[in-house]
This record gives structure tokens, C-alpha cells and sequence, in this order.
């Protein structure tokens, strides 16, 4: 019988007790019975938390649906009285004889005489552009400190925001009659009190003629809310539909030192109160429910929403869904948004459950805020209840679990355990035969394990005599890959050529000292990196063709390449590259050789000058031969050349002449009659289309209306040109050119001045270098485009100059533009005006550029004297 292998053994063969598997075993259970008893009680909890939390939430509803009740009860009275107010005016409007009777009606209609009143104000507000009504003044009426009603009429001075442009005011254009738009909290410009506006539509014959309004102080309505809450746990916070405070209960007035009529918006409770941050997401909620309605059921249509004021909370989308619902009564009645819980409310010193209302009509907002601190309380109780009944349980299950375990398995696992520790492989085969169970397997798999840690000896003694000799092979190619090492550290630090190996992605792996001398840069600056990133401003053409066509051809290239070394400049190279591969045959990387050819190019720029010399002389030579040859051909060739341009120039003078007097007078006609047609299509647009059209056409009208003097023939025979006139005109012709490129012109003019020619010539010249200066002297992303024309007298010369910041040119192109004028060349903005004005004008041009600065153009005309 083959025995275990011998192994050493510490001296202490007792186990201590809670290393035992016995004790093990009843950790284990102890685990199980508190989680088990722990997910419980959590259970229980959680069940009694959530049945709590509903019956709180219900009784949130509840609370807030008797407040919003309140306040529909509240502001239905004052929708009431603004109702009336507009059906009283209605009528009065209409009837201007009885318009004193309206200022007796309207005060009669705003005091209730009631102690708990709301009422700050209201007034008539006609509407300015209605031309039936007697007047436009506003009729306004507020409450003074002694609560007593006073007319004011400063809304109708200059000094006040117009009326109808208030957000209060335009929204009711579009609302039907009968029906309140309610404003956001906001502090009038007159009085200066805090309030929330009901405005009413005045309608006469389906036709908006104006507004009633109601003014609530948002005073009044921060008491009526701590009235409605003494018999709240909790408390309330009211908010507007753009979420400014209506009203705070006292303790967070105290805390904040702030009061709902400084109207501030609710980020100043979050900013200062960490803890209110969760409002965000039950306000933006609301938010989105409000325009989710509006989206489903659309009133109006996008052009009649257009008119409505601008906001600074999401105003387009909030706005109008706001004007949307109105009319429509959505909500029928107060609808629960959202619930959100509040950790450690800053008032009740508790955890808090919060409940926003969405009030009808008003869209106002309602947060009830109720303690928690019941709803944990039952809950703990009855958690601890049954935990305590869990315990008792879960112990006398464990011990009955216990006893089973031992008998079933700890004893024959603590039997089997003894054996091996005895090596006794003899209990082993016995215990094998005689169980049929896991245990049995268990003592065969110990067994057969013996049995082959014994062949896996044999094994590795046989391993280990084929890894010395393996390790004597590897030795020997070290001490090889050692010599060749060196050898290539040798040709690394003293080769005079350029030497680098890159990878796929173009990254060094390896560079020469040469290479790095020449480049300016250390080792570990090159490896790794590409040339882009070691020199992002250059660019290397040449070096990414060459690595290409290697990776393409798999075969070595050679090449002249530039190399810009850190002296500043670029030295020439003979470069060849060629593919680096692995042991498989697939190119992991390109290497490159390179010999310096600046001595060679030195060599070839002496002989290049030599050469050039002697070329020099002999062409000195033959010059001087032909010299004389030429001299008699050339001046025949150029007197006859002069006469010809002359009688050319001769005949251009004269066809521009005949040309002179049909073309004005057709163009007046024509311009005339387009500003005729204009005028009649704008009046047209004005009554029957859109709001967008009408400035446009009467856009067009003006600009072609200041064209006419331009090109004016009759005007040019009668008067001289007032050439700072003639800019007033053509700038406002050009306007809309002007506004589509973005360029702003300033024209600098100390006196009167006129200037030679007629309109529509100047019309020629200065409309073509507007535009062309505009639309191809700056570049597109410049955000600063000006042209500044200065107009000055000198000597009897009017001198106009165009200045500009827009690219420039370089001196090459001013010589190229020169020589176009020397040469009587019409290709070219410039070189026809400078035709235009030698031949037709008397006048002159110059040119003044500078690259990236821009380009001065002056202009220099021949001068009239006023008689």
C-alpha cells in the first residue's frame, strides 16, 4: 500500500475552537438569520412608511385643494370686478362725450370698502393705435398709505415705459372677452408697489380697443396666505408662474430678511438654504406640464404669438403656453404636480414632504410643507415589533439547524480530515468503499491525487534537465545580442548622418545623437512622439508622400528632403527610407538614412554663380550687337504705337460722350417709376400683409428713393454736386448691401463741398469701390469690418478717401495693379475707375496698402467754388 509523502507539521495539533468548522457553521447561520431578520424589518418598514406617506400625501391634496379653492373664491371676485370695468368701458370708449361719466364709474367699481381688501389699484388703458377712441390716455387709479384711491396719470408722460408694451398688456390682444390674463409679480413703475396684475380685453364690434386691470399688492396676498395656514403643521410658499415668491411664511422672512414684495425670484432660497434645492425639479415639472397642455391644444397661431413680451425663464416656450391655457380654463381645478421630500426642513427642523399645486387661471404655484417626523415614528414601532418576534424564531431555527449539520456533515468531514492528517491512505480506501456519497468520491479524489503528484514528479525532474540546458543557449545569444548592442551604440553616437526609425502611427522609436544635435532636441522629446506634435508649425509635405510610398511599394526610396534644423532655416538631406519588419514578414515601421547635402549645394551655388557670370558678359555682348539694331526699329515701332492709342483714346472719349445723354434720363425714368410701383405695392402690404413685409417694402422704397438723386439728369444740368449729399444718398442706397456683409461705414465731412461731375458718374465710381471694398477686402471671420470716407478740400481739390481694416495687399500687388494703369487697362474694379476718372473726371487715384492692415484709397476731384 503506497503511503503518503512525509510533510512537516507544526507543533500544535489542536484546533482552537472558533477556527472550527462547528463554529464556523454557526457564524454563518448568525449571518444569514440577521440578514434574513434585518431585510425583514426593512421590509415591514418600508410597507408601513409607504401606507403613511400615501395618507400624508392625501392629506397634503386635501389641504392644498381647500387653499387654491380659497384663492379661485378670491380671485374670481377681482376677475369679476376687472370684467365689469371692461364691459363699462367698452361702452364709454365709444362714446367720447361720456367720458368723464368713466372716471366716476371706475373708482365706484375698485373700492369694496372691505377691511381684508387686496385690491393696490386698477385703471382703463386704451389701446394707442385705436383712432375711434376720444383719447389715449391711460385712466389709473391706486391706493395711497392711507388706503385711500388716487388718480395718477404718469403713465401717460414720456418718462414711463409706454403702457402697451408692458407684460401685463400685450398678452390681452389675443384673449377673448370676458377673460382675465394674470401677470407675473412685479414691482410698478409709478407707485412702486410689489403686485400681480388681472387684465381683461376691452372689445367693441370683435375689434381690441383696449384693457381693464385689477391690481392685487403682493402684501395682501403674503398675509391671506399666513391667514390660511395658522391651522397647517407645516407651512406654504405661493410662486408665481415664473417662479417669484408670492408669499413666505414668516420664520423664512425672519431668517432671510427678505419679504415676497421685493419680488425675488425662488433661486434665492436655494442660493441661501441648501435644503431647497429639490424644488428645481417639482417647479420645472410644472413647468413642463403647463407647456405639454399648450403643445396638445394650440389657440392660436405662432404669428399671433409673436407679440407677446419677452421673458427671462424660457419666455418663447412658458410664455405662450401660459397665453394658451388661459383662455381654454386648463386646469378645471388645482392639479397636484409633483411630490418631493425635504431632508431636515430649515423651519421644522424635521424631514418635510412637500406638495406643489398648480392653481387655475392664475397659474400660480402652491407649496404645502407638512413634518414627517409621525409618519417615521409608527413606522420604527411596528418595525421593532416584529424584529423582536423574527429573533426569537430565527434562534430556535439555527439551533435545530445546528444538530442537523453536525450529524450530516461535520462529523464525517472531521472524521476525513483526521485520516489525512494521520496519512493513513489505508482509512482512505476503507472510507471509499464503504460510502457511496460525496464523502466517498471525496476520499477516491484525495487518493487519485496522490497518485499523480508522484507522476508529476517524475515529470518535472525532467523539466528541470531541459531548462539548464536551455538556459546554457540563452546565455550565449546574450553575450551576442550584447556585441551587437554595442555596435549599434557606436553607430548611434558617432555616425554623421541622420539616423531615425518611426513606427505605423509616424512616432520615434529610435533617433541617432546627429539627429537629435541637428534637431535641438533631447532624446526623450523625440521617442514617442511625431513631428507634428515636436513641431506643430510646420508642415512636412514631403516626409508624409515619401513614409507613404515605402508603406505602399514594401520596398526603400530615396529622396532629397528639406530638414529644418535648430539654427532656424532648412538643410538640404539625400534621404532613404525603407521598411522595418518583424520576424512574420508585416512592416512595423519605417527607418531612414541621411546624408547632408548643404556642402554639395554650396558647391553648386558658386559654380551656379560663375556660370551665371559668364552668361552675364555674353550676354552684355550680344546686347550691345543688337543694341543699335533695335534702337531705330523700337522708335518707329513706338511713335507709331502712341499715334494709334491716342486716336483709340480719342474715340472712347467721344462714343462715352454720345452715350452721356440718352442713359441718365433713362435711368431717372426707370428709377422713378420703380419708387412709383414700390410705394403702391408698400401701402398695399401695410393693410393686408404680414407684420415682417411691410418693413421690408418700405426699406426697399427708401433706398430706392435716395437712388433717384443719384442718377437724376435734370438735377446734374441745374446744380452743382454736393459731394457730402451725394454720400448721404448713396449710403443709405447701399444700406441693406452694407447690413448683409456686416461692414459699418463712418463718413467724416467739416463743410460743404462740391465737386466736379455729375451724380451718376460719381455713381459709376464709388458704388463699385463700396462693394467691392465690402464684399473682398475682409476676410469672413472678422467680426470688426469698417470703412471710414473722409472728405476734404486741398488747393482747389476735393480729395475723398476710403480707408479700410480689412486684409490688404502686399507691394507685388499694388506694383501689378500700377502697372494695369499705366498700361490703360479696364480688367479690374480699380483700373476702370482710374480710366473712368483720367478720361471723363479730370481726376486722380492712389493707392495705399499694407498686409493685414488694410487699404487707404484716395481720390482726388477737380473742385467747384460756391457762387
Amino acid at each position: 500500500m503506497t503511503q503518503l509523502p512525509t510533510f512537516k507539521s507544526s507543533g500544535n495539533t489542536r484546533h482552537l475552537w472558533h477556527n472550527s468548522l462547528s463554529a464556523k457553521f454557526v457564524w454563518v447561520q448568525l449571518f444569514i438569520a440577521f440578514i434574513i431578520i434585518a431585510s425583514t424589518i426593512g421590509v415591514f418598514w418600508l410597507i408601513q412608511r409607504d401606507q403613511l406617506l400615501q395618507q400624508q400625501q392625501e392629506l397634503n391634496r386635501t389641504y392644498g385643494q381647500v387653499v387654491i379653492s380659497r384663492l379661485q373664491e378670491i380671485s374670481g371676485i377681482y376677475e369679476a370686478i376687472a370684467v365689469s370695468m371692461a364691459g363699462v368701458a367698452g361702452q364709454y370708449l365709444q362714446q367720447p362725450q361720456q367720458l368723464q361719466e368713466l372716471q366716476k364709474v371706475i373708482p365706484a367699481l375698485l373700492d369694496r370698502k372691505h377691511p381684508n381688501d387686496l385690491l393696490a389699484g386698477g385703471g382703463i388703458w386704451p389701446e394707442p393705435r385705436d383712432e375711434n377712441t376720444l383719447s389715449s390716455k391711460s385712466l389709473f387709479w391706486f391706493r395711497d398709505t392711507n388706503n385711500t384711491l388716487i388718480q395718477t396719470t404718469d403713465y401717460n408722460r414720456n418718462a414711463v415705459t409706454p403702457y402697451h408694451n408692458e407684460k401685463w398688456y400685450r398678452p390681452t390682444h389675443l384673449y377673448p372677452a370676458n377673460v382675465a390674463f394674470w401677470s407675473p409679480a412685479y414691482r410698478d413703475p409709478v407707485t412702486g408697489t410689489a403686485m400681480v396684475t388681472a387684465s381683461v380685453p376691452i372689445r367693441a364690434e370683435h375689434r381690441f380697443i383696449g384693457a381693464a386691470t385689477i391690481d392685487i399688492s403682493l402684501a395682501g396676498i403674503n398675509e391671506l396666505f399666513h391667514g390660511l395656514s395658522r391651522d397647517l403643521s407645516g407651512y406654504i410658499i405661493a410662486l408665481d408662474y415664473r417662479n417669484q415668491l408670492l408669499s413666505l411664511p414668516q420664520g423664512l422672512q425672519q431668517h432671510l430678511q427678505i419679504t415676497p414684495s421685493q419680488v425675488n425670484d425662488i433661486q434665492i432660497l436655494s442660493a441661501k438654504i441648501p435644503a431647497f434645492t429639490v424644488f428645481k425639479s417639482a417647479l420645472q415639472t410644472a413647468d413642463d406640464a403647463i407647456i405639454v397642455q399648450a403643445q396638445k391644444h394650440p389657440l392660436f397661431t405662432e404669428q399671433q404669438l409673436r407679440k407677446l413680451p419677452s421673458l427671462i425663464n424660457d419666455p418663447n416656450k412658458l410664455m405662450q403656453a401660459i397665453v394658451q391655457n388661459g383662455p381654454q380654463h386648463w386646469p378645471k381645478a388645482a392639479e397636484l404636480v409633483d411630490l418631493v421630500e425635504i431632508q431636515h426642513d430649515p423651519l421644522l427642523g424635521e424631514d418635510a414632504l412637500v406638495s406643489v399645486f398648480l392653481m387655475p387661471d392664475t397659474f400660480w404655484k402652491i407649496l404645502v410643507v407638512t413634518p414627517l417626523s409621525q409618519l417615521h415614528h409608527n413606522a420604527y414601532l411596528l418595525a421593532g415589533k416584529v424584529g423582536l418576534f423574527l429573533v426569537i424564531i430565527q434562534l430556535l431555527a439555527m439551533l435545530l439547524l445546528s444538530l442537523i449539520q453536525k450529524r450530516i456533515f461535520i462529523a464525517p468531514i472531521t472524521k476525513m480530515a483526521s485520516t489525512l492528517k494521520m496519512q493513513n491512505l489505508a482509512e482512505l480506501e476503507l472510507l471509499q468503499n464503504t460510502r457511496h456519497d460525496e464523502f466517498g468520491e471525496l476520499a477516491g479524489s484525495f487518493l487519485e491525487r496522490v497518485r499523480q503528484l508522484e507522476t508529476e514528479m517524475s515529470g518535472l525532474y525532467a523539466e528541470n534537465l531541459a531548462l539548464e540546458q536551455q538556459l546554457q543557449v540563452q546565455e550565449s545569444a546574450q553575450i551576442k545580442l550584447l556585441n551587437l548592442t554595442e555596435q549599434l551604440g557606436a553607430l548611434q553616437k558617432f555616425s554623421q548622418h541622420i539616423i531615425h526609425m518611426k513606427d505605423l502611427n509616424g512616432g520615434y522609436i529610435w533617433v541617432n545623437d546627429k539627429y537629435c544635435e541637428l534637431l535641438g532636441r533631447e532624446r526623450e522629446q523625440l521617442l514617442g512622439h511625431t513631428d507634428q506634435q515636436i513641431f506643430p508649425a510646420l508642415e512636412f509635405p514631403l516626409t508624409v508622400q515619401h513614409e507613404q510610398r515605402v508603406l505602399q511599394s514594401r520596398a526603400p526610396f530615396s529622396a532629397e528632403e528639406p530638414l529644418h534644423i535648430h539654427h532656424g532655416g532648412n538643410r538640404p538631406f539625400f534621404v532613404t527610407r525603407f521598411p522595418l519588419k518583424n520576424e512574420l514578414g508585416e512592416i512595423n515601421g519605417i527607418g531612414a538614412i541621411g546624408f547632408d547635402l548643404s556642402g554639395v549645394k554650396r558647391s553648386e551655388v558658386q559654380l551656379q554663380g560663375e556660370i551665371d557670370k559668364l552668361q552675364q558678359q555674353l550676354d552684355a555682348l550680344l546686347q550691345q550687337i543688337q543694341q543699335q539694331k533695335m534702337q531705330q526699329r523700337s522708335f518707329a515701332k513706338e511713335k507709331q504705337l502712341a499715334n494709334q492709342q491716342e486716336h483709340q483714346l480719342q474715340q472712347e472719349i467721344e462714343r462715352l460722350h454720345h452715350l452721356e445723354q440718352p442713359l441718365p434720363r433713362l435711368l431717372t425714368l426707370l428709377i422713378s417709376t420703380l419708387s412709383k410701383r414700390l410705394d403702391q405695392l408698400s401701402a398695399a402690404l401695410y393693410h393686408h400683409a404680414s407684420d415682417e413685409a411691410i418693413p421690408l417694402a418700405l426699406q426697399q422704397a427708401e433706398a430706392l428713393r435716395h437712388l433717384l438723386p443719384l442718377v437724376n439728369y435734370q438735377r446734374n444740368e441745374i446744380q452743382a454736386l454736393a459731394i457730402d449729399e451725394f454720400f448721404d444718398d448713396l449710403l443709405i442706397f447701399m444700406a441693406p448691401e452694407l447690413a448683409t456683409v456686416e461692414v459699418l461705414i463712418e463718413v467724416d465731412k467739416d463743410l460743404r463741398l462740391l465737386a466736379a461731375g455729375k451724380s451718376w458718374q460719381h455713381l459709376i465710381i464709388f458704388y463699385r469701390l463700396i462693394s467691392n471694398i465690402a464684399n473682398d477686402a475682409f476676410p469672413t471671420s472678422q467680426h470688426d469690418k469698417q470703412l471710414r470716407i473722409a472728405l476734404t478740400e486741398n488747393n482747389g481739390h476735393v480729395l475723398i478717401r476710403l480707408t479700410d481694416n480689412g486684409n490688404g495687399m502686399t507691394q507685388s500687388q499694388v506694383a501689378a495693379i500700377q502697372q494695369q494703369w499705366q498700361q490703360h487697362s479696364t480688367n479690374g474694379t480699380l483700373a476702370t475707375v482710374y480710366h473712368y476718372l483720367n478720361t471723363q473726371l479730370n481726376g486722380a487715384l492712389s493707392l495705399a496698402c499694407a498686409p493685414t492692415k488694410g487699404c487707404c484709397i484716395t481720390i482726388q476731384l477737380p473742385a467747384i467754388q460756391p457762387e
